[in-house]
């Protein structure tokens, strides 16, 4: 191996290490989908761009029958 790619091979380990220490939140192919879903039922239902956020979601999540009366989500069982 050359200097330069011992040199090459030392840094992509530091970088490699930094990635992993300072990581960054990503978002979850499941998460990705319910927001595709959601997006493309407020544009067939209108909702699209005019309401707010919250909005669209609290009307996908009844409509998809997600919401259960009295749960916070903070119970425990």
């Amino acid at each position: 191996m050359s200097k330069f790619e011992n040199e090459n091979a030392k840094w992509n380990m530091v970088e490699c290490e930094a990635e992993r220490i300072y990581a960054q939140p990503t978002q979850g192919e499941q998460s990705i989908m319910v927001q595709r879903d959601m997006k493309a039922w407020a544009i067939k239902v209108g909702m699209w761009p005019s309401a707010e956020y919250k909005d669209i979601v609290d009307a996908h999540a009844k409509v998809r029958g997600w919401t259960q009366t009295g749960f916070t989500g903070m119970e425990v069982r």
